[in-house]
């Protein structure tokens, strides 16, 4: 604002020392000089009036799903209607503040002189998981001469989210068949041959694509296909967020443990089996089991934003959440904690009929005498156990198993 008086001041300042001067010296070279004044105003006032006055700026992203590591190409574009002289343009991003600790904001300086439409294009580098918001882009302008100058905010609003980077596991027990659950066939077809075990006397109520005609032709009345329970790996993640456990840490931990956490979901998706996901930061975020890509991505959008701010402890989630799972159902547990709460809450789990698989996330490069012990209990109480290291965590392609 006060640049911008400035430059008015000096402007009609100078306005007003040619016309002094034209008046009391006279003559045709001092009445030139206040008529080439006079228009040198007018340029700048129609310049200051109309420097934002049909200025239309957007913004897009070439993609709003990205995976961690990938960089996103934003393009701004500046459309005017008037046909005018602007002298010079300067276009500033407001970066989020999870990109302001990495990357300076954008500024780029244009000259948009007698042009109506203007494309920038800049790009943001190696996105670490996360949401992300970009909102106003600020735009200063001025005039050749340097004596005006505004600048105005646009509201952009364009929001885009960077996945966790997965890893390709080849062999998890959960999605070898080991650990499953039983579910009812969702609907029964008489030409599946493979969920038949066997015939039944008819009863009363059976629809007629369930007669086994075959077997009724025979003679011995009409039969009808009895169908077998479909026996299915079905698994949740449970994702601990709680703030306390990851205080004071290695930041590392925690995308560690997100990253794990995406190629086991990953790993279960590519196998077909229903899985479900389980995290609690300020709100709780329960997604019931189920295997369709929109139900991917649900859970990785969820594994995108997460952050470790939950306030409410990990076993206190664990226990209430376990319960909604039906039995014969896979809780997979990832944590950086082995309190004895958690342990407890774990073994409770197990001895009431529920399958557990226990990873443990951790900071330094090896297992502790007292982490060992905890372990070890876990696995003598028929929970399987994974202790994985943020070193060892790249290297990192099968889980269990020779």
């Amino acid at each position: 604002m006060t640049q911008r008086r400035y430059g008015i001041v000096k402007v009609l300042g100078l306005l007003l020392i040619t016309y002094v001067f034209a008046m009391f010296q006279g003559g045709f070279t001092s009445w030139f000089l206040f008529y080439s004044c006079l228009l040198f105003v007018c340029y700048e006032l129609i310049a200051f009036v109309l420097m934002f006055a049909s200025l239309q700026v957007t913004r897009e992203i070439n993609r709003d799903r990205l995976q961690d590591g990938e960089e996103v190409i934003v393009t701004i574009r500046m459309k005017r209607k008037l046909w005018f002289p602007f002298g010079w343009n300067v276009v500033a991003e407001t970066l989020p503040d999870k990109l302001k600790l990495l990357y300076e904001p954008h500024r780029q300086l244009i000259f948009p002189w007698f042009k109506r439409e203007i494309e920038l294009n800049y790009v943001i580098p190696a996105l670490p998981r996360g949401y992300y918001l970009l909102e106003e882009c600020t735009v200063t302008g001025g005039d050749f001469f340097g004596f005006v100058q505004r600048s105005k905010k646009f509201a952009l609003i364009n929001e885009f989210l960077v996945y966790p980077a997965v890893k390709n596991l080849t062999h998890w027990p959960s999605g070898d068949g080991q650990i499953s659950g039983n579910v009812h066939v969702s609907h029964l077809r008489s030409n599946d041959v493979s969920a038949v075990r066997g015939v039944r006397e008819y009863q009363r109520g059976d629809r007629l694509s369930q007669i086994h005609w075959r077997a009724s032709a025979r003679g011995m009345g009409l039969k009808t296909k009895e169908f077998e329970h479909q026996a299915i790996n079905q698994v949740v993640f449970f994702l601990d967020v709680e703030k306390e456990k990851y205080a004071g840490t290695d930041p590392n931990l925690f995308e560690t443990a997100v990253k794990l956490t995406a190629s086991l979901v990953y790993y279960t998706s590519r196998r077909q089996y229903p899985y479900g996901f389980v995290c609690q930061q300020r709100e709780r975020m329960y997604i019931p089991p189920a295997n369709t890509s929109v139900h991917f991505f649900r859970i990785f959008d969820q594994l995108a934003a997460v952050m470790p701010d939950g306030t409410e402890p990990f076993e206190r989630v664990l226990s209430r959440n376990a319960m909604e799972c039906p039995r014969g159902t896979t809780l997979a547990v990832v944590t950086p904690s082995l309190d004895k709460t958690i342990l407890a809450q774990v073994i409770q789990l197990t001895s009431s009929g529920r399958s557990v698989q226990f990873f443990f996330v951790q900071a330094h490069p090896y297992v502790t005498d007292q982490e060992r012990k905890a372990l070890q209990l876990l696995s003598a109480n028929k929970v399987m156990c994974k202790a994985i290291q943020l070193a060892e965590y790249d290297q990192l392609e099968r889980i269990g198993g020779a």
